[in-house]
């Protein structure tokens, strides 16, 4: 941004004594102390820094600035960064000993420009301030806050935002990964989809029979009796299975197959599967949500798949 003829110095960062000017992609200068940068960032400045020899008119003063390698001890370097001015502002702040921005106040888009950026130029004392707000995005930004994470290598935000994501549509999802992310997220979201698969060929293991509600009285005392349901039993289990398909997180998928009765059927009784057998369809319920909760906890976290991604496992 330039007025007139001259480049405009950012108000905050503006010190007299600086040895490194920062210009941002849209044209404001950020004066600053190259210890700082040093002390405070691991990677700075990124691969694309554009280096030439220039001179700026800033504030009626002529700057020669020789920039050879970011390493010159040439006072008045001038460093071009790719982000936009709001953005630097707020990674700034984070190099110099101060209190430091929570980021509380920024809508979402400006928050993963900075997160972006402080992963970037590895601006560690910046990552979990991002982190711990990013956390605070779901389940609204999932998709975003999961691609960020895996980028960045935040486990505990990847692993939270996988299980939001779970059972999101496949293509949806992997047009939003890195590509190196792709296999493993499939053979994730496969193991869940092969719960589902596995629980109705449960259900259609069973046989039928029309006396459901004798046969699983009897199997109280007579547990080896093959499983039996009735038909509208079997049909009220494979209807449920289908909707709990369609629920789109794990929270949620949890708190329904958790309840001690859940709700099969808007025309039924809470936790009864017909109404020609309402004690006994207890019995088949029961083997279905077990068998649900306990393919649930055999999943293990995304990050696992990760892992097994990079040792080649």
């Amino acid at each position: 941004m330039t007025k007139g003829n001259k480049l405009v110095i950012n108000s905050k960062f503006s010190a007299q004594d600086a040895d490194i000017t920062i210009k941002s992609s849209d044209g404001i200068l950020f004066r600053l102390h190259r210890q700082n940068i040093t002390t405070n960032s691991g990677a700075f400045p990124g691969s694309e820094v554009n280096t030439r020899r220039r001179i700026l008119v800033v504030d009626d003063e002529v700057f020669k600035i020789c920039r050879t390698t970011f390493e010159s001890n040439a006072d008045g370097q001038v460093v071009d960064l790719t982000e936009p001015a709001k953005v630097l502002e707020i990674v700034f702040q984070f190099i110099y000993p101060r209190k430091h921005p929570t980021l509380k106040d920024l809508d979402f888009g400006i928050l993963m420009e900075v997160a972006e950026a402080v992963v970037k130029y590895e601006i560690f004392s910046a990552m979990n301030t991002c982190e711990g707000r990013l956390s605070e995005c779901f389940p609204g930004h999932a998709v975003e806050v999961f691609t960020h994470a895996v980028k960045a290598d935040y486990p505990d935000l990847i692993n939270k935002s996988a299980s939001l994501l779970c059972r999101t549509p496949l293509l949806d999802m992997v047009e939003n990964l890195p590509s190196d992310c792709v296999i493993p997220w499939i053979r994730y979201q496969g193991l869940w989809q092969k719960t589902f698969d596995d629980v109705i060929k449960l259900v259609e293991s069973f046989g039928s029979d029309s006396k459901c509600q004798i046969l699983a009285a009897e199997r109280n005392h007579r547990p080896a009796l093959p499983w039996y349901i009735c038909r509208s039993c079997r049909v009220s289990l494979l209807g449920w299975i289908i909707k709990l398909s369609q629920i789109k997180t794990l929270s949620s998928l949890r708190d329904v197959v958790d309840a001690s009765n859940p709700s099969i059927d808007d025309n039924l009784e809470a936790g009864k599967l017909c109404d020609s057998c309402p004690d006994a369809c207890h019995i088949y319920l029961s083997r279905v949500k077990k068998m649900f909760e306990n393919r649930f906890a055999a999943i293990p976290p995304f990050t696992d798949f990760l892992k097994s991604k990079k040792t080649g496992v």
